[in-house]
């Protein structure tokens, strides 16, 4: 990551180092970014991607959105949702105006009502989900209440 020169800068990453916070390849960032669904926050005069700390919690959120069965499109315009309404650190943006929003009405509805059907599946499986990883986590693990980690495929 790059060094900050005062308490207030913007501490940047790499591709590189942002795939490695986020526990990914590099060539998956590069991926999400040839896609447009990742995008630097600066580029250095050499060509080199820099990305903002919001770009990892970005990042993330991709990979849960792909995780909870989203397509691309709706991830993509999730991040522009996300991006329109957040600053480069991640804090809301409180003065944002549906304006700034670069999505159609049709766009946004649609995202609403597929966000609105993952929250009541995942709500509806609460409790089942919870009961499985309790079981999985006695049978397999010994106990081991560590959540394991899952490779990028």
């Amino acid at each position: 990551m790059t060094a900050p020169s005062s308490p207030t800068a913007i501490k940047f990453y790499t591709t590189a180092e942002l795939a490695r916070e986020a526990s990914v390849t590099r060539r998956t960032v590069m991926h999400y970014a040839d896609l447009g669904l990742l995008t630097p926050d600066q580029v250095t005069a050499s060509g080199r991607a820099l990305y903002g700390p919001y770009s990892l919690r970005l990042l993330r959120d991709l990979i849960d959105l792909r995780a909870l069965g989203m397509t691309l499109e709706e991830a993509r315009h999730m991040v522009t949702l996300r991006r329109a309404t957040h600053d480069i650190r991640g804090q809301y943006r409180r003065d944002w105006k549906r304006e700034d929003v670069p999505l159609g009405d049709e766009a946004l509805q649609s995202l609403h009502a597929r966000l609105r059907a993952i929250n009541g599946a995942y709500e509806r499986q609460a409790d089942n989900l919870a009961r499985f990883d309790r079981w999985l986590t006695k049978r397999f693990t010994g106990g081991d209440l560590t959540a394991p980690e899952f490779e990028e495929q």
